[in-house]
């Protein structure tokens, strides 16, 4: 979801994790175990939290918010990203913020 609000592709975020892109979007569709390195490397690509990356409540209204105070604080436009395309990962049992 942050990912498109900030205009951020799957692409980038592979690049920031240092895999092909192909892979990290086998990473959003299978519903594979994310490793905590990735997880923290996702956040820290998004400029949020652990705990605001896998937030299962996380609403647009909420990532609009988190964007806008980001910019306030930030001139550059701060956030990039957080992982929830609506669907539930198995594995991790972790739900993401993060959609492309």
């Amino acid at each position: 979801m942050l990912m498109q609000l900030e205009g951020k592709y799957r692409k980038d975020l592979a690049k920031y994790l240092g895999r092909m892109p192909q892979a990290v979007s086998r990473m959003f569709i299978s519903g594979s175990e994310w490793t905590f390195n990735d997880m923290f490397k996702a956040a820290e690509f998004v400029g949020v939290s652990l705990d605001v990356l896998t937030d299962p409540s996380l609403t647009q209204t909420k990532a609009l918010q988190i964007i806008s105070e980001r910019r306030g604080d930030d001139d550059e436009g701060g956030l990039m990203a957080a992982v929830d395309n609506g669907r539930r990962r198995r594995g991790s049992g972790v739900v993401f913020a993060l959609a492309a």
